[in-house]
């Protein structure tokens, strides 16, 4: 089952743009949209594949976007036990668990989305970005892992 991201981005862009009618953010609305990769609402990106949403759930957890108590790192080990048949250990020949390991999730069309560089250079602002798009990412994770 493949999750929509559209909410997310445009969760993001009215973040962007509520934050951006105060002068200290409105010099990081320019390199967002670039950032983004396209993500705007009505999009049709939709979240990658399993190994890709284990790997951000990998990143999401290292970075401290999802805490201990969301489950993460659990979810993670079953994706990756269905992956590989029982095997927890990290897939290092999947290309997606690869990329989401590094923070860059695959969209189903195509498009990316690297979370280390969203924000356009302000810190709050990439922080709740990729706590959204790590909080969809764990809901996709369960429903992949039959939760």
């Amino acid at each position: 089952m493949k999750m929509r991201l559209s909410n997310v981005a445009a969760s993001g862009v009215a973040l962007v743009f509520c934050l951006a009618c105060s002068a200290g953010y409105a010099q990081d609305m320019g390199g967002l949209g670039n950032k983004l990769g396209g993500m705007m609402p009505g999009s049709s990106m939709q979240s990658g594949s399993m190994g890709n949403v284990a790997g951000l759930l990998q990143y999401c957890v290292k970075n401290n976007y999802l805490g201990g108590a969301s489950g993460a790192s659990g979810i993670q080990n079953q994706l990756l036990g269905k992956m590989q048949g029982q095997s927890s250990a990290p897939p290092t020949n999947d290309p997606g668990y690869m990329s989401g390991a590094k923070g860059i999730l695959q969209g189903g069309n195509g498009k990316t989305m690297d979370l280390s560089s969203v924000g356009g250079g302000s810190s709050d602002m990439k922080s709740k970005i990729t706590t959204k798009v790590c909080d969809s990412v764990l809901k996709q994770g369960k429903s992949f892992a039959g939760m």
